[in-house]
């Protein structure tokens, strides 16, 4: 059995790999239904990204800062390909048989706590047992965040300290889950994630330094376990979990609310109040899943539409509702909408490419050039780089593909990394005006030459020209059969 097909297998069968496959199957069929009608898909300007979401319910404040379990879960599944060359999937597959227990510590940029979880993990791979405690710096800067989660395997307890409450709800209806979209993460780095360096040291510990594309994150996996150390800010442990930490237990002056089926009792205001709000988050996610539709479909005033709907679920609504505002050629809309998105990206303190390249092309198309010429100032090395090392820039191609496109973050679509060149000199086309004679059709000698060109004027003149009607490659299908606007 092949490699791929056995580590798939046993992703089925013993992590449920259901996540998000409803929505996924549904849109690729209305995707493909769409191509039928019109033989050509237009994407918008435009992350999952990298944004990962989790299961709803009504506790799901504590998701909005869960995503480093997500890496988490997946990395002990998925490292097999990355590492030294008698590094096999297979051992990977061994290793995630026999982990049982799994501790998460997430720290912030001062090196203190930030968030800190148990897992149990039964012998059939399904998850048995979680807790989440989440510091007070948490809770002050989220209002509403649990300051702790615990699932003892047949009830979850929300605890709430700004209540003093526990809210306890049947397992089934509030579930706290490793991760969501697994099977999208999976493909990304089986395919994408690269070695950035080997036998190197974390903490004076060996390590292989890996990139995983999906989750923007550098990872530093044990080459004696297959297992990961640590994902970003989170640091990764195995071992087994102390007694009694996954018990409910109610916290003196604390007040029990029983959501579970059956259960009586008063429900106080401010709980409803906040089911309420939670079930208008998830309408928002459908106007979010919606809109992602119209905008492959290229009906834009429609993606208008449903965005509008699902600002404040998702940040990327914001950035597709520019996208789409583009295409309809409101370019001063366009501009509001990624000059926000850009803001919520940390624009303000150091660049990020793809939205500061859509926010200069707005503002181009708006006559406003000085603005625009530094917003392309501001992505151009990444750009730049990107034609180097498509597949290792963090911040360069991929996230354009990802950007230009919601068929990215659905997984319905991979680019290659021929079309992130080609796409990437397209648009270096259009801002700089100049044209190296780079071409998929010529020798690698010949495109190497163009490369070279490309970064020694980026080093002697990097002048920003707008050149709107400049001479566009086409782009090349990608390996699924899919091509998108070489414009963008």
């Amino acid at each position: 059995m092949k490699p791929k097909k056995k580590v798939e297998q046993t992703i089925r069968g013993k992590l449920r790999f259901t996540a998000g496959a409803t929505f996924r199957d549904r849109l690729l069929t209305d995707v493909m239904n769409a191509r039928e009608e019109s033989n050509e898909m237009r994407p918008a300007l435009h992350e999952p990204g990298t944004r990962r979401t989790f299961m709803r319910s009504p506790a799901a404040k504590l998701t909005s800062i869960a995503a480093v379990i997500a890496v988490a879960a997946l990395s002990i599944v998925f490292w097999g390909r990355l590492s030294t060359p008698a590094y096999a999937i297979e051992q990977t597959v061994e290793a995630l048989q026999n982990v049982r227990f799994l501790h998460i510590i997430g720290r912030d940029e001062a090196g203190g706590i930030s968030d800190e979880r148990w897992i149990e993990i039964g012998e059939d791979g399904y998850q048995v047992r979680y807790r989440q405690q989440n510091p007070l710096s948490v809770i002050e800067k989220h209002p509403g965040a649990p300051s702790m989660v615990i699932e003892d395997g047949e009830s979850t307890a929300v605890y709430r300290s700004d209540k003093n409450a526990v809210i306890l709800y049947d397992r089934k209806d509030c579930q706290y889950q490793w991760v969501s979209e697994l099977g999208k993460a999976f493909e990304n780095l089986l395919n994408e994630g690269q070695i950035l360096q080997e036998d190197t040291e974390y903490q004076g510990r060996r390590a292989h330094k890996v990139w995983w594309p999906y989750m923007n994150a550098e990872c530093y996996v044990d080459p004696e376990t297959k297992l990961p150390m640590v994902i970003g800010d989170a640091q990764l442990s195995y071992e087994a979990l102390p007694a009694g930490i996954f018990d409910i237990v109610t916290p003196e002056g604390y007040t029990v609310v029983d959501r579970r089926p059956g259960a009586a009792g008063q429900i106080p205001s401010w709980l409803l109040a906040e089911e309420t709000a939670e079930e208008q988050r998830e309408t928002k996610r459908e106007y979010f899943d919606k809109g992602a539709l119209a905008l492959v479909r290229a009906d834009y005033t429609e993606a208008v539409r449903q965005f509008e709907q699902a600002l404040e679920w998702d940040s990327w609504a914001t950035f597709w509702l520019g996208s789409a505002y583009y295409e309809l050629g409101q370019y001063d809309q366009a501009t509001e909408c990624f000059a926000k998105m850009l803001q919520n990206f940390g624009g303000d303190t150091k660049p990020v490419p793809f939205c500061n390249y859509a926010l200069g092309l707005a503002q181009a198309r708006a006559g406003h050039l000085e603005a625009a010429t530094a917003n392309f100032q501001a992505c151009l090395p990444a750009m730049i780089q990107t034609l180097r090392d498509p597949a290792r820039t963090p911040s360069g191609g991929r996230m354009f593909e990802y950007a230009d496109s919601p068929t990215v973050r659905y997984g319905l679509y991979r680019p290659s990394e021929q079309e992130i060149v080609v796409k990437m000199v397209n648009r270096l086309r259009i801002i700089t005006g100049q044209n190296f004679g780079y071409d998929p059709a010529r020798t690698n000698e010949q495109n190497e030459a163009a490369i070279a060109a490309w970064e020694q004027w980026f080093q002697t003149d990097g002048q920003i020209r707008f050149t709107p009607d400049a001479e566009l490659l086409p782009v090349p299908v990608s390996s699924d059969g899919n091509q998108t606007n070489a414009n963008n």
